[in-house]
């Protein structure tokens, strides 16, 4: 599932997604697995080795299952989170292989505000505020949001 499509005249102010920098971690983890691994293979391929080279076929498999596990779905993750401002809502996509999307009309928020990190948006009709986590540049987007809301045009604090 995409992201929803733009209406006519709608303008994107501010397009996010998670940096570079989240998926540090996993490609760390994934050097180190893969060293480990093939450091183990290369012992059970040495000169007078007796091992059965099933053995060997069944430690790269398990090599191949933890990477896809622990570096590629944690980077497809963090990749989809997208956080979209336009001049009339706000699109936001959580970061899952299967999330949906949330589209907020601007004409239905009411306030927002940075809280731990993250975006935390109060809507009209709603207990609670949404808080999106781990949204880059919080302040700008807090920004630009509060100058898109209706009735504040210019207003920034």
């Amino acid at each position: 599932m995409g992201l929803p499509r733009l209406g006519q005249g709608e303008r994107v102010r501010a397009d996010m997604t998670s940096p570079p920098g989240t998926v540090v971690f996993p490609f760390l983890e994934a050097v180190v697995t893969t060293g480990l691994v093939w450091m183990a293979v290369g012992y059970l391929d040495g000169p007078g080795s007796m091992i059965d080279p099933l053995l060997r076929n069944a430690l790269v498999a398990v090599w191949a299952v933890l990477l896809v596990w622990r570096f590629l779905l944690p980077v497809v993750r963090e990749r989809r989170r997208r956080f979209i401002v336009t001049d009339r809502r706000i699109i936001a996509r959580a970061p899952s292989l299967k999330s949906r999307v949330d589209s907020i009309p601007l004409r239905d928020v009411h306030s927002v505000r940075r809280h731990k990190g993250g975006i935390s948006v109060a809507v009209f009709g709603l207990d609670r505020p949404l808080y999106f986590p781990s949204v880059p540049r919080g302040k700008k987007v807090e920004g630009l949001i509060q100058q898109s809301l209706p009735g504040r045009q210019g207003y920034y604090r």
